[in-house]
């Protein structure tokens, strides 16, 4: 392959990411999250971050969008005033593609109360956004 992708950027974005939220005391696990199905999970009880093993192995653009997308969760639970608090929307928007929206009619949404799919609706149509997350934990939990 000539010029293959080097992910510079998505590489770059994992580690600012990586270190914002060790610097909010978010612990990050690679481990299956308890929710079925769920390639990542926020936990703000634990204060913990649950992430699949096999999200990593997908390579540094699919890690990147997952752990970012988690970030988003991470600032809306300290936007509701600190890290272990229930998360609350920001008031991103919530405009997203039709590939995106499909993700919110998989089977672990099923059950999702309307808040609930208010949250994930901004985490998803913001996840592409590989800044937003770091810069949303800094200004939400690190302020």
């Amino acid at each position: 392959m000539i010029a293959p992708p080097s992910f510079l950027q998505e590489r770059n974005a994992i580690v600012a990411l990586l270190d914002s939220l060790e610097r909010a005391q978010v612990r990050i696990d690679l481990v299956q999250p308890h929710k079925q199905g769920a390639a990542g999970e926020w936990d703000p009880r634990a204060g913990t971050l649950r992430i699949r093993p096999d999200v990593v192995e997908k390579g540094s653009e699919e890690f990147a969008k997952v752990l970012n997308h988690e970030a988003i969760h991470v600032a809306q639970s300290c936007g509701n005033g600190n890290l272990r608090a229930a998360p609350r929307p920001l008031g991103l928007t919530t405009r997203m593609d039709a590939r995106l929206e499909r993700n919110l009619d998989e089977p672990i949404y099923a059950k999702a109360s309307p808040s609930e799919q208010v949250l994930e609706r901004e985490a998803y149509a913001n996840q592409h956004h590989l800044e937003l997350g770091r810069a949303l934990v800094e200004s939400h939990c690190l302020s």
